[in-house]
C-alpha cells in the first residue's frame, strides 16, 4: 500500500504541476493577447492623430496664405484710400482758392 500511495502522490504532484503550468500559460497568453490588442489600438490612435496633425498643418498653411493675401490687399486699399483722400483735400483747397479769387474779382468790379 505504501507503493501505491507514493505512485498516486507522484502522479497527483505531476498532475498538479501540469495544471498549474497550464493555468499560468493560459493566463500569460491572455495577457499577451490583451497587450497586443492594446498596442494595435494605440498604434491606430497614433496614426489617426498623426493624420489629423498633417491635415491641420496644411490647413493652417492655407489660412496663413489667405491672411497674407488679404492683409496685402487691405494695405493696398488703405494706400489708395489715403491717396484719394489727399487728392480730394487738394481739390477742395483749389476750389476754395478759386471761390475766393472769384469773390475778390466780383468785389473789385
Amino acid at each position: 500500500m505504501n507503493i501505491e500511495f507514493a505512485a498516486i502522490s507522484a502522479v497527483a504532484g505531476v498532475a498538479g504541476f501540469g495544471l498549474a503550468f497550464a493555468t499560468f500559460w493560459l493566463t500569460f497568453g491572455s495577457r499577451i493577447a490583451t497587450a497586443e490588442s492594446k498596442a494595435a489600438n494605440a498604434e491606430l490612435a497614433a496614426k489617426d492623430a498623426s493624420d489629423k496633425v498633417a491635415i491641420l498643418s496644411a490647413s493652417f498653411g492655407l489660412y496663413r496664405e489667405q491672411i497674407a493675401k488679404e492683409y496685402i490687399h487691405r494695405e493696398a486699399m488703405r494706400e489708395v484710400e489715403d491717396r484719394l483722400t489727399a487728392a480730394i483735400d487738394r481739390l477742395g483747397e483749389r476750389l476754395d482758392r478759386f471761390l475766393e479769387a472769384s469773390a475778390r474779382a466780383a468785389a473789385s468790379h
